[in-house]
């Protein structure tokens, strides 16, 4: 139904300043109109004349409406985890992680052939100071296969029963660009870190059978919903799932836009003919989605996580404490995944395509790979539209000023996981040394390149919450109250754009989201105060946003989600 929203206010994001008095909405999900609450009596009393169905008015009472939230990068389907895993989220010590799982068991006792997982342990907050092995969960659990993800996603643990069942003994083989963690004697700790050692156990083992992505898909998209995201990702959309996403769509259980990156390692032309008309391509003259789905382009993975230490320096991580136990070389800069030859033969290939690249990297070395071999594949390439394909670094935590200033020569765009800052600083501080953990998420750079940056959630990694995003990168203040570099802190205007004008630009969907003006898609959301209200005080406009609330999220002119 046709809605006039005003008694509010209604922030376009097509300037610092621009705000309307009225916002009418038609009956098919557009905006019809922005501007004096008058015109926009006048108008819905016209579209009522020419047969329109009856236009409601919503009084905002106060509260501000905005474009909907845009996610620029995070994992959908491992949103299930937050649903079906065991939460392992500020675990002390190893006990603690077997107290949750024996806990998590005993309340979802495991179908016949399931696998126990858990997830989101840290060990940077353990007593331990260490990843447990496959002896701490043999303790816990016995014969009960088990697998437990860490936070970053780039490290699990698996306990003896596992490794039987996918069948890893002594002398398998780390696949390359993988880790296999190893005891003084050659034997398996449990310990698996990258995506090319992890997929295929984790694809082996699944989570548990009793509930499909579609069982979840509903409880998923409330929670991105829930923090006024209308458009969200499954950004390294594993074998196997596109068939999902697919029956997802044709069921019609998608309410918000989700577009899906498969990942290397697959047969990629094979996915994307295996979705039909859900591939949608990378550049404008072919983005549409169908059902809310589309395929828009593919995912590498470059590097792991600095949390980790798995993401590629181009200098070495602080030593580890002569107590902790580690595989570690000396001088140890953490590791690509990808050779030069095979990632150039990726890029080649997606630019032939058409294909939006994402590109996973943490450290400067991973960045100063990918921005190198895109480069000169986009030299290399004929293509007449490249220059629409906008690729895309995701993470950026070490990426360097000299990098940054590089990007816009290939239209390269840096999806920034600014909310390291808070969950993970003080760990990089313990990894990298002061001097340079204080420069993670550099933001400015990238502002005074006046690049088109974005924050992302990585969710499930972290709760899509891109309000908190926004706040983290206007304070850069870490769980211990440590103060990152300051100079790198941006203002609100720039941090809610980051999340909306220029997300819907990375996707390349700037001409039908992003701001409030007629003809654009009616996605927005409301919150409980004006987001941008004028302060000369940067804590205190900070402050400001870190006590937003979402009041209700709004899909092409549909509430999605209400508080």
């Amino acid at each position: 139904m046709a809605t006039l929203y005003t008694g509010g206010t209604i922030r376009t994001m097509s300037a610092p300043d621009a705000t309307a008095e009225a916002l009418l909405t038609d009956d098919r999900g557009h905006i019809a109109f922005v501007g004096s609450l008058a015109e926009a009596r006048d108008r819905a009393e016209s579209m009522i004349a020419v047969g329109g169905r009856g236009v409601q008015e919503r009084d905002l009472a106060g509260a501000c409406l905005m474009p909907g939230f845009i996610d620029s990068h995070s994992h959908f389907a491992g949103m299930g985890q937050r649903l079906t895993d065991a939460d392992l989220a500020g675990c002390a010590d190893f006990d603690e992680i077997a107290a949750r799982l024996k806990a998590f068991l005993a309340a979802h006792p495991l179908p016949a052939g399931g696998v126990l997982h858990g997830f989101n342990y840290d060990h940077n907050e353990l007593a331990e100071g260490v990843h447990p092995d496959r002896r701490v969960l043999d303790a816990a659990l016995g014969d009960i296969p088990t697998v437990i993800a860490h936070v970053s996603g780039h490290v699990i643990i698996c306990n003896t029963a596992l490794l039987k069942l996918v069948g890893l003994n002594r002398d398998a083989e780390a696949p390359e660009g993988g880790v296999y963690g190893r005891d003084e004697n050659d034997d398996l700790t449990g310990y698996f870190a990258e995506t090319p050692a992890i997929m295929p156990i984790l694809m082996h083992s699944a989570v548990m059978p009793r509930q499909t992505l579609g069982d979840l898909a509903e409880a998923i998209q409330n929670d991105y919903a829930s923090h006024g995201i209308t458009t969200c990702q499954d950004g390294a959309t594993a074998p196997g799932y596109a068939e999902q996403f697919v029956k997802l769509a044709e069921a019609h259980q998608l309410k918000i836009d989700v577009t899906c990156y498969p990942m290397m390692g697959q047969d990629l032309d094979a996915v994307f003919e295996s979705v039909g008309s859900y591939a949608s391509g990378g550049t404008s003259e072919g983005i549409q989605y169908l059902n809310h789905l589309r395929f828009g382009g593919v995912k590498l993975f470059v590097d792991g996580s600095p949390q980790a230490r798995g993401a590629w320096l181009s200098e070495p991580y602080m030593p580890l404490p002569t107590s902790v136990h580690s595989n570690e070389p000396a001088g140890y800069h953490g590791a690509g995944i990808v050779s030069d030859e095979a990632m150039r033969a990726i890029l080649d290939h997606a630019l032939e395509r058409g294909w939006k690249v994402m590109a996973h990297c943490n450290g400067d070395q991973a960045s100063e790979q990918f921005l190198t071999q895109y480069t000169a594949a986009y030299h290399a390439s004929s293509r007449h539209n490249k220059i629409e394909l906008r690729p895309v670094m995701v993470h950026c935590q070490l990426t360097r000023h000299d990098q940054y200033a590089r990007m816009a020569a290939v239209h390269m765009i840096p999806s920034i996981f600014v909310s390291h800052c808070w969950f993970w600083g003080d760990a990089h501080i313990k990894n990298l040394g002061f001097a340079r953990a204080s420069r993670i998420s550099a933001v400015h750079d990238a502002l005074d390149y006046n690049l088109p940056f974005t924050f992302h959630t990585d969710s499930p990694i972290v709760p899509p919450d891109l309000i908190f995003a926004a706040w983290c990168a206007m304070t850069r203040i870490t769980k211990q109250g440590v103060e990152l570099d300051p100079a790198q802190r941006i203002g609100a205007w720039d941090a809610f754009r980051a999340i909306t004008r220029n997300a819907a630009y990375q996707y390349g969907e700037e001409a039908s989201k992003s701001t409030l003006e007629a003809g654009k898609l009616a996605d927005l959301t409301i919150l409980d105060a004006d987001t941008l209200a004028a302060s000369a005080d940067s804590t205190e406009a900070a402050a400001r946003v870190r006590a937003l609330n979402v009041l209700e999220t709004i899909k092409e002119g549909t509430t999605v989600w209400t508080a």
